[in-house]
């Protein structure tokens, strides 16, 4: 064993010529994480590790490389690289490359000797996800994550085991599962484990992820301050706690946090010349808050800024973005027109093949804003649209996406029907609304681009059935509070 060393707080300086070089910067937290890498290695890994929990992988990844240059058989080098290319909790799948390198770091790991029990149970871990034997996204999310769990119950003790094990509950809990079960069981082991580490980062976050639900958004207000509080210039750092704020209808608060977050991304160097997907990320969740705020004309800016944006990192998070910005923008503001005439591709410099669930958001847009101005042209061909995206996405296994794009085409189909005067519109959209609640939303999201039980209230408000108008909004905004439609939609209903 070479040389484990203990690194308690640390700062990530920005990249230079040097892999290993550092300046000065924000804190990140503290852990406890010693490998059996030489000295010049081990404080690239904690960095990466620390990073990791952060979920800032493409700065991580940049950070276990190093370690791997300073110490080519630094086996932990080559689990972070490995584990930098996975991203547990964010939708999507990986990209080519991504799994390319994953693959050839925990391959070259595998190699190594691992120097620890620990260290070897790790890699060991990892090594799931990228197992040849499985085809599928979800199969190997899952074998990682039963094996990560394993780590913890092999090392009790260990509080990194324990961050990542809670990690691994959240990646696979079921999106029906109303009762929230792992997402419980995953925030009393972190809420145990923070009052023991208060400063580790991982804990601190996953705790924000495990709570990010509205039954359980109040749980997590002292976990929200004590991240920002650790650190405070990290851009994830920052946007995290925006899902608890927009869960809680605390609409300034999340407005503010992702502005800082975006100005946080634009403040560092940029990897592999493009804007890290934080950006559009925080974007799109402040142009929701604004719209409930009824700041329009920043919300506009905000969309035109982001669509205007050059270079951005071509992941789901970036395509997620740049699809449902500017669709809120329309439908918030009920201008059905905008809508439907949303251009198919919003932004031009992404693979979109690699992103049917982003374009589905557009084509519902499209349909919806069709069928409401009463083009009924272009509800079939948004609709025909959406049918071919949910092919594909049925073919890849998207199970998840395959359900929302269902409550999308029904939601469409019910307007249309409601404008041919069709009596079965009303039964149309309701079962739409009980497809979109049935999963939820992801967390890529601060709220479905225009949630169908909010319209089941506009249309029953539309009948006149004004009681049931005033349920239905208010069964959204149990999900959704404070949502501004929602709100208003209650007033008109009541007469008020």
């Amino acid at each position: 064993m070479r040389h484990p060393i203990l690194i308690a707080s640390l700062a990530l300086g920005p990249l230079a010529t040097s892999a290993m070089a550092q300046t000065e910067a924000p804190s990140l937290g503290e852990i406890d994480f010693p490998t059996s890498c030489s000295s010049a290695a081990q404080d690239a890994v904690t960095e990466g590790t620390l990073l990791l929990h952060h979920m800032m992988y493409r700065m991580a990844n940049a950070r276990f490389e190093a370690a791997a240059e300073a110490d080519p058989v630094c086996a932990m080098a080559q689990w972070g690289i490995a584990m930098s290319n996975f991203h547990p909790l964010w939708p999507g799948i990986q990209s080519p490359p991504e799994r390319q390198k994953g693959l050839a770091a925990i391959d070259r790991a595998a190699s190594l000797d691992a120097g620890t029990p620990l260290e070897q149970a790790f890699v060991d871990a990892a090594s799931k996800f990228y197992d040849p034997a499985l085809t599928t996204y979800p199969e190997r999310k899952a074998a990682w994550s039963d094996a990560q769990r394993q780590v913890l119950a092999d090392f009790p003790d260990n509080p990194d085991a324990a961050a990542f094990a809670a990690l691994a509950m959240l990646a696979v809990a079921p999106p029906t599962d109303r009762s929230l079960a792992l997402q419980r069981e995953a925030g009393a082991l972190l809420e145990d484990l923070n009052a023991r580490v208060p400063q580790h980062p991982g804990i601190l976050h996953y705790l924000v992820h495990a709570y990010d639900h509205p039954p359980l958004a109040e749980a997590a207000l002292p976990f929200v301050q004590a991240y920002l509080e650790l650190a405070p210039e990290n851009p994830h750092a920052l946007h995290m706690p925006s899902h608890i704020m927009t869960r809680l209808g605390r609409w300034e608060e999340a407005a503010d946090l992702n502005r800082r977050s975006a100005a946080a991304v634009l403040a560092q160097p940029k990897i592999d010349g493009t804007v890290s997907d934080h950006y559009p990320h925080a974007l799109d969740y402040l142009t929701y808050a604004l719209l409930q705020m009824g700041e329009v004309e920043e919300a506009t800016e905000t969309v035109a800024t982001l669509l205007n944006t050059p270079d951005m990192q071509d992941v789901f998070g970036t395509a997620y973005a740049v699809a449902a910005a500017p669709a809120r923008l329309a439908l918030e503001q009920e201008d059905w027109e905008a809508a439907a005439a949303l251009p198919d591709i919003p932004y031009e410099e992404l693979e979109w093949g690699r992103y049917p669930h982003a374009l589905a958001i557009v084509a519902f847009a499209q349909g919806v804003g069709a069928a409401r101005s009463g083009d009924a042209l272009g509800v079939e061909a948004a609709l025909a649209r959406l049918s071919d995206l949910k092919a594909i996405m049925d073919e890849r296994g998207m199970n998840y996406w395959v359900t929302l794009a269902n409550a999308q085409s029904g939601a469409i189909r019910a307007w249309q029907a409601y404008e041919t005067g069709d009596p079965a519109a009303h039964s149309m959209i309701e079962a739409a609304a009980e497809t979109e609640d049935s999963v939820g939303k992801a967390p890529v999201t601060p709220s479905h681009v225009l949630p169908v039980r909010e319209q089941l209230g506009d249309m029953q408000r539309l009948l006149g059935e004004t009681d049931a108008a005033v349920v239905a909004y208010e069964a959204a905004l149990a999900i959704s509070p404070n949502r501004r439609r929602s709100v208003a939609g209650i007033a008109e209903a009541s007469g008020n």
